[in-house]
C-alpha cells in the first residue's frame, strides 16, 4: 500500500525533471537568464518535494520506501529493509494534506487553465504570476473566473374571460381589461463568478437585461424605484424598456471545520470517505430563502449560471409563489450564514436583511431590518461510487437526473419583516403586501386599501398620504414544503401562511394619539366610492397551497407537467357578509374623526365581518418540456387557467399575469444557458 502511494510522487518528481531538460534544450540563447529564473523555481520544487518524502520516512520510522533518484541515469532504487516497521500511511496523508493546505496550487506548474465545463460554464484558472504552462493535479487553485449567461425567449398569450370586479363584487357585463399577445425577451443574463486569493473566497456579479422595462425615475421619490414589486407599467413610474440592471452581487468566505463530522474531518481513517462540511458567510444582493421553486436551483454559489428562474418545471412560478414570494424574484440584501451538513443533506440558512425588498434603494427603506430563517433535509438518494458522494435532491423540481432510488427533501422557512411609519419613512416596504383579491389590472396592496377614505382634515394633513390612512404594519410570512423524485418522476407540495399584524395609525400631531385607519368602500352594484368604513381588526391570515409534479415520459428529455395552486384570506374582503352599522356622533368625535364640516366624510361604517372572510383565487396548469441539453437548452409551453381574480401582482410581468382577472394563459419560452 505505501509503494502504491509514493511511487507517484517520484515519477512525478521525474516528470518534472525530464521537462526541464527537454525545455532547456529547445531553448534560445536570448531566453537564457528567464530560462535560469524558471530552472531555479523547479528546482526549489523538486527539492520541497524530496524534503517532504524525507521528512515522512523519518516521521513514520519506516525505510522500506521504494525511492527514485531523479539524478541518477536509471532510477536507482533502495531495497527495504525486511526487519523495519511500515510507515503509518495516515500519518503521511496528514503531512501532505498539511502541505498543500499551506501552499494552495502545490504541485502544478505556474499557468492558466481555461475551457468550459458543465455546471461552472467557461471558466479561467490561474494561480499568482502565472507562466502559461499547464497542470493537470487536483490541488486548490485561489483565483477562478466563471462566466455564466442566459437567455430566455418567450411568447405570452393571455384571453380575459372576466366581467367581474373581484374586489368590489361588480359584474360589469363586459371584459374587464384587454387581452395580451406579446413577444419578448423576459431574462438575459451575464453571469461573472469565482474565486480570488482563495478558493474559499467566492463572488458573483449578474447583470440582468429584458424587454419588459425596468421601473425608472419614480417623482414620487425623486430617485430611481420600483416600490410596488417589478412592475413594468402604469403606478406612476416612469419606465425604461430594453434595460440592463444591476441583479445579483456578493461576497462569501466558506470554512470547513473538520470536528463536525465524527470520523470524517481531514484524518478520516482507512476505509471512510471524507467529507467537509461548509459554513459560509456570506453579505450582498441574493436569493432568499422562501419558496422551493425559487430556491431549488441552490444557495449562492451551488447555482452555475441557471439557478431557481433557469431550472423550472413550467415557462414560470405559479401564481401563489409569487403572491408570497419574498422579493418579487428580484433578490435582496442580506448578510448572513448559509450551512451545508452531514454529507450536504442538511442545508441552513440565516439571513439578516433589509426588510420588504424588490429592487429598491436602500434610501426608500425604513430603519427596520427582516429576518430569512429556513433549512431543508434530504432522505435517501443513490451513492456515486465513483465520485465517492451522495446523489440527492438537486437542483430544481424535475428529476432530470433520474434519481435511481427515491429521494425526498423536506423544509421549512420563514420571512420576518416588521416595517417603520410611512409618514418618517416611504412606503416602499409596505406596499410589498398584497390583497385577495386584487383591483383588475393594477394588483391591489394592503395600503392601497387602507386609504384613509379620502379623509384629509387640513389641521392633520400629510403631504403625499391621507391623515387616516394606515401608517405602519408588520408581516410574517411561514412555507413549509416536500419534494420526491425518483425515476423521472417528482411531486412538490408547498404551503405558505402570512399575518400581516400590528396596524397603526398616524399620529395626530396635537394630541400624539394614534387616528384610527379609515378605508373606501364600494356599494354593491356601483363603482362610486361612496362610504367610507372604520377598520378594526388586530391581523389579516392569507395562506396557499401549490401541489405540482412531472413524468419524463422520454428520460432526460421529455416531461410532462401538470400543478394546482390556490391562494385564500381575509385580506381582501373589505366588507364581509355586508351588514355594517353606521358609527354615532359620539363615536367619532370619541375616535377623533371630524365632522363632514371640518373636513370629515359624511358618515362612517363599522363593518364586523368585514376582513374576516376568505376569498379564493385558483390556478390550474398543464405543459410539457424537452431537454436538448438539460436546462441549459430546452424548450417549454403550458397553458393555465385562472379563477377568482389572480392576486399575484407582484410578478405580473415575469409571469404573464394581468392580475385580479380571470383567463387562461398561453407561454412558451426557449432557453440557452451555460
Amino acid at each position: 500500500m505505501w509503494r502504491n502511494r509514493t511511487i507517484p510522487l517520484r515519477k512525478l518528481l521525474l516528470c518534472a525533471w525530464a521537462g526541464l531538460l527537454t525545455f532547456t534544450g529547445a531553448g534560445r540563447a536570448d531566453d537564457l537568464s528567464d530560462l535560469k529564473v524558471r530552472l531555479e523555481t523547479q528546482e526549489k520544487q523538486i527539492q520541497e518535494l524530496r524534503k517532504l518524502l524525507e521528512e515522512t520516512r523519518k516521521a513514520t520510522q519506516g525505510d522500506d520506501l521504494v525511492t527514485t533518484d531523479p539524478q541518477t541515469s536509471a532510477g536507482a532504487t533502495t531495497a527495504p529493509k525486511k526487519d523495519d516497521k511500515k510507515p503509518d500511511e495516515s500519518a503521511v496523508n496528514a503531512i501532505v494534506e498539511k502541505y498543500l493546505r499551506d501552499h494552495p496550487g502545490a504541485g502544478m506548474p505556474s499557468g492558466v487553465q481555461t475551457g468550459f465545463e458543465d455546471g461552472n460554464g467557461f471558466v479561467i484558472r490561474s494561480n499568482r504570476n502565472p507562466s502559461y504552462t499547464n497542470w493537470s493535479d487536483d490541488g486548490k487553485i485561489p483565483f477562478e473566473l466563471q462566466i455564466h449567461g442566459r437567455l430566455q425567449n418567450d411568447y405570452y398569450g393571455y384571453k380575459v374571460t372576466d366581467t367581474r370586479n373581484h374586489f368590489t363584487n361588480f359584474d360589469t357585463g363586459r371584459n374587464t381589461v384587454g387581452d395580451e399577445s406579446a413577444l419578448l425577451v423576459k431574462r438575459a443574463r451575464l453571469i461573472l463568478s469565482g474565486s480570488l486569493f482563495d478558493p474559499n473566497l467566492r463572488f458573483n456579479l449578474t447583470y440582468d437585461g429584458n424587454t419588459r422595462g425596468i421601473g425608472g425615475i419614480d417623482a414620487r421619490q425623486n430617485s430611481f424605484a420600483n416600490p410596488i414589486g417589478n412592475v413594468e407599467g402604469g403606478q406612476g413610474i416612469a419606465n425604461v424598456d430594453h434595460a440592463v440592471r444591476f441583479f445579483e452581487g456578493w461576497i462569501a468566505y466558506d470554512f470547513h471545520p473538520c470536528w463536525s463530522e465524527k470520523g470524517c474531518g481531514c484524518d478520516c481513517p482507512e476505509g471512510t470517505v471524507p467529507y467537509q462540511p461548509t459554513y459560509g458567510l456570506i453579505v450582498g444582493k441574493l436569493k432568499p430563502m422562501f419558496g422551493i421553486e425559487e430556491f431549488a436551483g441552490g444557495s449562492a454559489g451551488r447555482t452555475g449560471g441557471l439557478g431557481g428562474s433557469g431550472r423550472e418545471q413550467f415557462v414560470e412560478f405559479a401564481m401563489a409563489t409569487w403572491f408570497f414570494d419574498g422579493e418579487d424574484d428580484n433578490l435582496l440584501m442580506a448578510a448572513g450564514i448559509q450551512i451545508y451538513e452531514l454529507e450536504d443533506r442538511l442545508f441552513v440558512n440565516a439571513l439578516m436583511t433589509n426588510g420588504n425588498e424588490t429592487q429598491t434603494p436602500y434610501l426608500q427603506m425604513d430603519r427596520l431590518p427582516g429576518f430569512n430563517l429556513g433549512f431543508w433535509y434530504d432522505f435517501g438518494g443513490t451513492w456515486d461510487e465513483q465520485r465517492k458522494r451522495w446523489q440527492l435532491y438537486g437542483a430544481g423540481l424535475s428529476d432530470l437526473d433520474y434519481s435511481c432510488n427515491p429521494v425526498l427533501r423536506v423544509g421549512a422557512s420563514s420571512n420576518l419583516v416588521p416595517m417603520d411609519r410611512r409618514s418618517i419613512y416611504t412606503q416602499a416596504e409596505l406596499d410589498r403586501v398584497r390583497t385577495i383579491p386584487p383591483t383588475p389590472n393594477g394588483g391591489g396592496t394592503l395600503t392601497g386599501v387602507l386609504n384613509g377614505g379620502g379623509v384629509s382634515p387640513a389641521v392633520a394633513a400629510v403631504a403625499g398620504t391621507s391623515a387616516f390612512a394606515v401608517d405602519a404594519f408588520d408581516s410574517y410570512n411561514f412555507e413549509g414544503f416536500a419534494s420526491f423524485k425518483w425515476r423521472g418522476f417528482s411531486l412538490t407540495s408547498d404551503s405558505w401562511l402570512r399575518t400581516v399584524n400590528n396596524f397603526r395609525g398616524e399620529k395626530d400631531l396635537t394630541t400624539g394619539r394614534e387616528r384610527p385607519i379609515l378605508y373606501s368602500v364600494n356599494n354593491v352594484g356601483s363603482n362610486a366610492l361612496t362610504n367610507v368604513a372604520l377598520f378594526n381588526h388586530g391581523a389579516l391570515v392569507d395562506y396557499g397551497t401549490l401541489v405540482q409534479g412531472g413524468y419524463f415520459v422520454i428520460p432526460k428529455k421529455l416531461e410532462l407537467v401538470a400543478r394546482y395552486s390556490v391562494v385564500r384570506g381575509e385580506s381582501g374582503n373589505i366588507r364581509g357578509d355586508g351588514a355594517f352599522t353606521t358609527l354615532s356622533a359620539a363615536q367619532r368625535t370619541a375616535l377623533g374623526i371630524p365632522t363632514a364640516a371640518a373636513g370629515g366624510p359624511a358618515t362612517v361604517r363599522l363593518y364586523p365581518n368585514g376582513f374576516s372572510r376568505d376569498q379564493e383565487a385558483q390556478e390550474f396548469a398543464v405543459g410539457f418540456n424537452y431537454y436538448f441539453k438539460g436546462h441549459n437548452m430546452k424548450f417549454q409551453t403550458d397553458l393555465s387557467f385562472y379563477n377568482g381574480g389572480n392576486p399575484a401582482g407582484g410578478g405580473q410581468s415575469a409571469a404573464g399575469f394581468i392580475p385580479g382577472v380571470d383567463g387562461y394563459l398561453v407561454r412558451s419560452q426557449f432557453q440557452l444557458g451555460w
